[in-house]
């Protein structure tokens, strides 16, 4: 009877479990930019986990700090050891829903404005923040795109002072990962 019984529980799971629609990545690409009147640095980091639940609305991302790439390794050294303090903070983690899910057939290849909503860690600080961003679908693949600006003092990155004219407080950061189901 136990086995009927189980058999009966895997037999309705199906189909939800086959309606569920999750996309996800391990080399999502999530870049920023510092411009001053002095100077401008950027970086680059391809090791972006992320993933977004459709059917129940989440998304999660999940940066390694260490992995930003710099033109020079100097900067590359100051950013991860003076700014971000990787020893401390090892990543930076945004976990929110979109905000017009419904707007989004990803059925049907198209641009699709998205707004996420959720909270944002960086530097052992959590923010709400509110992301426009776009889903694009292309023959059934799915990729997330965003562009949106933070500031440093808002979670408590230290500029030092001999720093402050070539080091922005406002960075400009670029989401762009290609997703799988």
């Amino acid at each position: 009877m136990m086995k009927k019984y189980l058999f009966l529980v895997a037999i309705a799971l199906v189909p939800v479990l086959s309606s569920a629609q999750f996309y996800k990545t391990s080399a999502g690409k999530i870049s920023f930019v510092s411009k001053t009147s002095i100077e401008e640095f950027s970086a680059t980091n391809s090791q972006v986990q992320a993933g977004i639940e459709l059917t129940q609305n989440k998304m999660q991302f999940r940066v390694p700090v260490n992995g930003f790439v710099f033109k020079s390794a100097l900067m590359q050294k100051h950013f991860q050891e003076n700014y971000m303090e990787t020893s401390r903070f090892q990543y930076s983690d945004f976990k929110g829903q979109i905000k017009n899910i419904a707007a989004v057939n990803i059925n049907q290849n198209g641009e699709y404005p998205v707004e996420a909503v959720g909270k944002l860690t960086m530097h052992g600080v959590t923010k709400d923040i509110t992301v426009p961003g776009k889903i694009v679908v292309k023959d059934g693949a799915v990729s997330l795109k965003a562009n949106f600006r933070i500031k440093c003092s808002d979670y408590q990155i230290k500029i030092p002072a001999a720093s402050a004219a070539s080091v922005s407080d406002d960075i400009a950061i670029t989401v762009d990962c290609a997703l799988a189901k």
